[in-house]
């Protein structure tokens, strides 16, 4: 069998992502996150949380909008109608493509930073309490963004688009150049950025996944040991201090509980998104027929289809968890939808 993909399969598959799937997803991913930046800038930047939110929104609504610029141009060039057009829609849409990757990895690392800061924040809160400022947040999201960006640069530089002519169409198109180094920057963004650091982020989303749930845990169980503490009446005052004071300096507070659960869940979410891409970059490595172009090529289009789904709803699915576990954004955006009114 040359291929376990059927070209027949993969153009069900195909027409399914493009015209169907991929369009509604990135519709409500964009729709989500501009809902996201207008809720927490009407929360407050006064918060490193809220301000570390408000940056993942911005990054994910822009990685969303340029993945939807790419899907529509693959969709234009599939179109009999577009060979007069001045420019090769697939050649736009390839210089598009890496730009993409600057802000998916800064999400990508917003998220990470923001599970570490509140691993630290829960472990040992008296020493990094004031540590997370919202001046040091937006320093440490500069950084992010920029070294993101900076470090595509010989990437970006090796490729562009200049005006050929085609030999089937006679027609002189702006076109995709490569220059000579380009197979090289890219491999290096293949082997760094899509395989290696998915994996690294992997290892780090897990162990602050595992250390947040186990915080939650243990708080749960100090104010179940505080309540029923609470119900001994026969208790002296003295011993109920000696008893009490040791376990609310440890516990905490429902607004914290509630804030842990939505980084953790998220936290725990993006494992399972760097999982998947890890898997996916290292079958790509393992597996050299497993490329466009080679045996598994329609096996290879398949599943690229499902992992760009998964990181779209992964864009877009935070508000859930946002207004399942933030109470601040659940009343800001009941009062923006007008829903207390009406619930009352």
């Amino acid at each position: 069998m040359s291929s376990i993909v059927s070209d027949d399969a993969l153009a069900t598959a195909m027409f399914t992502y493009s015209k169907i799937l991929s369009p509604s997803l990135q519709v409500l991913a964009i729709l989500a996150n501009i809902f996201n930046i207008v809720t927490f800038c009407k929360i407050g930047l006064k918060d490193s949380v809220n301000v570390t939110f408000l940056a993942i929104a911005i990054s994910d609504v822009v990685y969303v909008v340029m993945d939807a610029f790419i899907s529509a141009s693959v969709v234009i060039a599939l179109s009999p109608w577009q060979r007069d057009l001045p420019v090769g829609m697939l050649s736009l849409s390839g210089c598009v493509h890496f730009y993409q990757f600057v802000f998916l990895d800064s999400s990508t690392c917003l998220e990470t930073y923001l599970a570490i800061t509140r691993c630290c924040c829960v472990a040992l809160p008296l020493k990094f309490k004031n540590m997370f400022t919202v001046t040091r947040t937006l320093i440490i999201i500069i950084i992010i963004f920029t070294c993101n960006l900076f470090l595509r640069v010989p990437l970006f530089t090796s490729y562009g688009l200049a005006w050929l002519k085609s030999s089937t169409t006679n027609l002189t198109k702006l076109s995709f150049v490569a220059q000579k180094d380009f197979q090289t920057f890219n491999m290096v963004e293949q082997v760094g950025a899509r395989t290696v650091c998915p994996v690294i982020f992997l290892f780090i989303s897990t162990l602050c996944s595992f250390l947040l749930t186990k915080s939650l845990v243990a708080a749960s169980l100090r104010r179940k040991l505080m309540t029923q503490c609470d119900s001994l009446v026969n208790n002296n005052a003295s011993e109920k201090s000696q008893i009490n004071e040791p376990i609310t300096t440890k516990t905490l507070s429902a607004k914290e509980v509630q804030l842990v659960k939505a980084v953790t869940l998220v936290i725990f979410l993006l494992g399972n998104v760097l999982l998947v891409l890890s898997v996916f970059s290292l079958a790509q490595a393992a597996v050299a027929e497993f490329y466009p172009g080679k045996k598994y090529k329609n096996l290879h289009g398949v599943v690229t289809y499902a992992v760009n789904l998964l990181l779209i709803s992964h864009a877009g699915y935070k508000s859930i968890i946002y207004y399942k576990f933030n109470t601040k954004y659940r009343s800001t955006v009941n009062a923006l939808l007008r829903l207390d009114s009406k619930l009352h």
